[in-house]
């Protein structure tokens, strides 16, 4: 079994594994789709946490985020930056990393985060072919 079916196996069982989780959502602009998924850290298995490197901890927030050309299976590349910021003003800068395997490509982030506090990320995404500029905002409340 490749990398990328095992991937999409374990993003697929997370979804439905955890429903009380916030389920993957997506933001379109034009004619693409910004796919992103916020959880807890301890939602990822310890396999997949270990695979990325990624500690898990009941303080420890992760995003997922993959861009898509509308009507095409294959994520495209692209640079991400971005912040989140709480309700009383507190900024945090957001690092990301870029995976691919195979045809999927993805990038992710982790924050440490205060529970069930409401945070606004603004995520910054430019694709790579063709150039294009996307502002992802959206805003989640994360639970120990």
């Amino acid at each position: 079994m490749s990398k990328q079916v095992q991937i999409h196996i374990v993003w697929m069982a997370l979804l439905m594994c955890c429903s009380w989780a916030q389920a993957e959502q997506k933001q379109v602009f034009g004619d693409y789709e910004v796919h992103y998924i916020g959880l807890t850290s301890t939602d990822l298995s310890p396999q997949v946490a270990q695979q990325y490197g990624i500690s898990r901890s009941r303080n420890l927030g992760y995003i997922s985020i993959s861009v898509l050309k509308t009507g095409r299976k294959n994520a495209i590349d692209a640079n991400v930056d971005g912040s989140m910021v709480n309700l009383l003003g507190q900024y945090k800068q957001l690092d990301f990393t870029r995976v691919q395997e195979g045809h999927a490509i993805y990038f992710y982030s982790t924050f440490k985060f205060d529970a069930e506090e409401i945070y606004k990320f603004n995520i910054n995404l430019k694709t790579v072919k063709p150039k294009k500029e996307l502002i992802l905002k959206f805003e989640q409340k994360f639970y120990r």
